[in-house]
């Protein structure tokens, strides 16, 4: 039994089966640097100091050389989805970049695949040496305006809060419903607090009385804070802060500074990601936050805490990870140099993460989540907005920009053709878009503009459209978009550029249409 082999190697009655010696260990839990060893049994730390009793010709020896040693990073928060590449994949990228372990929030499979996609990841997840923690969907569908391919209730909810690898309820984006007192998700919320999990939240711009309402349902974080005023008063009224520092959204720049400088109490904020888009994370993961955090002016000791110890303190499993200490899993990271937060090597869970590939197995997935695409073939006319030939027509139009997850609504005056079809108008970066429901439940098509792309010609389609994931196609010609809707159907999912009659190039996603296996 491993438990009894910790205990009697702690006790120094057998020898620990690996020691890392000549340490110099970031002790988050008192923030001091300190001069020692490590010794490791079965997967955790059994002893810190002085651990030559511990020891004998069959202990494996590390000898760190004087490196900083941290603890293994967390990020908080994150749909590993938008990665768009499997858990299996991404666990590899994580823990090449220090992070030994993710709550995922797996929404956007969710939104396709419902409690069955789930299921699937959380047994995806048994085999990798990544710790994943997990947050169950709260909003599936997000919203009833659009068509999502499958919903969570109350009763799914309940039941998968009973795996051992969920810390909490995922971000409660539906506010108007907890405020309202809707019962399904108040049932949801209620599920978590008989189980003494973590509710998570998700409220942009609620301040004053509703924010009140809102954590009054016992919701205790939030990462989607629009303005600084409106972080600063939730972590005073008691939510812990997550520091959103990811590829859609980013904070770090306009809320760290501003609270070293008023020097805010930073025990109750912590780094998350929420997306992290695959070019980002091939550049790096948790790290380049603490690095960027540790720029902008915050101790290395306080950024290494604040995704370390600090998150793992909000979900309830800083017993387990976020911190070198007795009991802990022996999750460690070793750096060259502090200040600059570069990676020499990993440990997690005891083991020397090196080479990666050959420590995750391959995960084998059903055929079926590689199928999930279910639309006609869609031709020029589904796109287009008809009205009475050669006029002039008022519209709405969605602005988008780069970096933000916010849009604007604008007008236009927009003309037709003979035919009576809308035109786009490309020299006005005003481009037609189209919604096509793909998971096979009514065929609907909604039509718009959009503008901020700044395309000149072409369309581009994709599978990936957060919450409900139905086909987004936008475009400066109708025939290129159907092309792309076409082309997004035949490879199962995936994202698709068209020019003139052509696809000139194209990612295929066929895993729920957001993921490549």
């Amino acid at each position: 039994m491993q438990l009894t082999e910790r205990i009697l190697a702690g006790k120094g009655d057998i020898k620990a089966d690996t020691v890392l010696e000549h340490c110099r260990i970031i002790n988050v839990n008192t923030k001091e640097i300190l001069n020692a060893d490590i010794a490791i049994q079965s997967g955790y730390i059994v002893g810190i100091g002085d651990v030559s009793g511990m020891r004998d010709a069959s202990t494996r020896i590390i000898d760190v050389n004087h490196y900083y040693v941290c603890p293994g990073l967390l990020d908080g928060h994150v749909h590993f989805e938008s990665s768009m590449i499997t858990l299996s994949r991404f666990a590899r990228k994580a823990l090449e970049h220090g992070t030994t372990g993710i709550v995922i929030d797996p929404h956007e499979i969710a939104n396709v695949l419902g409690r069955q996609g789930i299921e699937l990841v959380l047994e995806e997840a048994k085999s990798l040496p990544l710790n994943i923690f997990v947050a169950v969907s709260s909003c599936v569908p997000a919203t009833p305006f659009e068509t999502s391919g499958a919903s969570l209730d109350a009763a799914d909810v309940r039941a998968m809060m009973e795996n051992e690898m969920v810390v909490g309820l995922g971000e409660v984006m539906d506010f108007p419903g907890v405020l309202s007192g809707d019962a399904g998700k108040l049932a949801m919320i209620q599920a978590a607090w008989e189980r003494r999990l973590v509710v998570d939240g998700h409220a942009p711009g609620l301040m004053g009385p509703d924010l009140w309402g809102y954590m009054a349902a016992g919701i205790s974080s939030d990462h989607e804070s629009l303005t600084y005023e409106e972080a600063l008063e939730k972590l005073r009224l008691g939510m812990k802060l997550m520091l959103r520092e990811g590829s859609a959204a980013k904070c770090l720049e306009n809320f760290l500074p501003r609270l070293l400088e008023e020097g805010v109490s930073l025990e109750n904020v912590f780094f998350v990601t929420d997306d992290k888009h695959p070019e980002d994370l091939l550049a790096g993961y948790m790290d380049a936050i603490v690095r960027k955090a540790i720029a902008l002016g915050l101790d290395p000791l306080d950024a290494i805490s604040m995704c370390t110890i600090n998150t793992a303190r909000h979900y309830r499993i800083d017993h387990l990870v976020g911190s070198i200490s007795i009991g802990s899993r022996a999750d460690l990271v070793i750096l060259d140099d502090l200040e600059g937060f570069s990676i020499h090597s990993v440990i997690a869970g005891g083991t020397t993460i090196a080479p990666i590939e050959a420590q995750i197995p391959v995960f084998n997935y059903p055929d079926h989540v590689l199928d999930t695409i279910r639309y006609r073939e869609i031709k020029p006319q589904d796109l287009q907005l008809i009205y009475a030939p050669n006029s002039s027509v008022s519209v709405n139009v969605i602005k988008v920009f780069p970096d933000r997850i916010f849009t604007e609504k604008g007008n236009a005056k927009l003309v037709t053709d003979g035919s009576g079809v809308l035109l786009p108008d490309a020299n006005r970066d005003i481009l037609s878009t189209a919604v096509i429901e793909r998971h096979g439940k009514n065929g609907n098509i909604g039509q718009g503009f959009v503008r901020g792309f700044d395309l000149k010609s072409g369309a581009f389609a994709q599978s990936i459209g957060h919450d409900s994931h139905n086909v987004v196609v936008t475009g400066t010609d109708h025939a290129d978009m159907a092309l792309a809707a076409n082309a997004i159907k035949e490879m199962k999912g995936g994202i698709v550029l068209v020019q003139d009659g052509d696809v000139l190039d194209s990612l295929s996603l066929p895993f729920a249409g957001l993921l490549s296996p």
